[in-house]
């Protein structure tokens, strides 16, 4: 199986901002991280394969796939980066999330070939804490999961996880709404897959048609799967208070003041997102 590669002009790009929750959590199996470079993965073809970014130059990226069918994987990967993330045409008269963008450089929106995994991701996050969720994905990639290139763990694939029996699951503290959901989609998936070409409203149509699946869960995986710089994430515990303090000043928030504020950003919604929590700005406790 030999490696085939490509590279690309994506400058600049930070590795840790830009592939947050591609690894779930300091010990997720299935990727690995340094300064310069982030390998992931996951199994595609029903095959285990990885993809290896990392930096070549002052401002090229250097993409190399592993797997059996390496050269098709390259060949979609590159198609996925060629999605444009509008990094360079973000302007705003916000001042201040100008500036966070100014000081917070390398932060990119992209889309990512291995959808499967962000959905089931997004699932194991739902209405849960985030250390939580990183159990889980990790206790299942362990169990359940095919090694793979560059020594990394790829999780299972639909066909696998559409077996398992929903007792193993609560077993690992996933509670049942979420195991039911996760077995739904998997088995779902068998007949009907969700492929990285997707456009944005066929992936948000396909993932609301399933149960257990909401908006969060679907903004969830548009914005940080696939890649939509528009993404709202609605029904998050956390998320409107921080919106609604950094752009107005207001210690609590709601979902609908939080996408009245986000309004004027239209069509950069999940840049925003993403800059206020990479900001690692805190509204005040009471």
């Amino acid at each position: 199986m030999t490696p085939a590669s490509f590279r690309v002009r994506l400058y600049p790009i930070h590795f840790a901002r830009t592939f947050s929750l591609q690894s779930l959590g300091s010990y997720d199996p299935t990727a690995s991280r340094t300064r310069d470079s982030f390998a992931k993965a996951f199994h595609y073809r029903d095959a285990p394969a990885a993809l290896l970014y990392a930096r070549h130059g002052a401002e090229e990226l250097e993409v190399t796939a592993y797997g059996p069918h390496a050269a098709d994987l390259t060949e979609l990967t590159r198609a996925c980066l060629a999605q444009d993330d509008q990094y360079h045409d973000f302007l705003t008269p916000d001042t201040g999330i100008q500036r966070l963008h100014f000081r917070q450089p390398g932060l990119r929106i992209l889309r990512f070939p291995w959808l499967w995994d962000s959905v089931i991701s997004a699932i194991l996050q739902q209405r849960i804490r985030t250390v939580d969720a990183m159990r889980g994905w990790r206790q299942i990639a362990r169990k359940w999961g095919s090694p793979a290139p560059l020594g990394l763990t790829a999780f299972p694939q639909p066909s696998v996880v559409a077996q398992f029996p929903e007792f193993e699951l609560r077993a690992l503290d996933i509670d049942h709404q979420r195991a039911q959901t996760l077995l739904r989609f998997a088995r779902e998936s068998r007949f009907h897959a969700t492929e990285p070409t997707m456009t944005f409203a066929a992936l948000r149509a396909h993932l609301l048609r399933q149960p257990g699946i909401g908006p969060w869960t679907a903004e969830t995986v548009l914005g940080y799967g696939a890649g939509d710089i528009d993404a709202a994430i609605p029904g998050d515990l956390h998320l409107p208070h921080l919106v609604c303090y950094a752009l107005a000043g207001e210690p609590e928030g709601s979902d609908e003041r939080m996408m009245e504020l986000l309004a004027p950003f239209a069509g950069h919604r999940f840049r925003i997102i993403r800059l206020l929590y990479d900001s690692g700005l805190q509204r005040p406790r009471k």
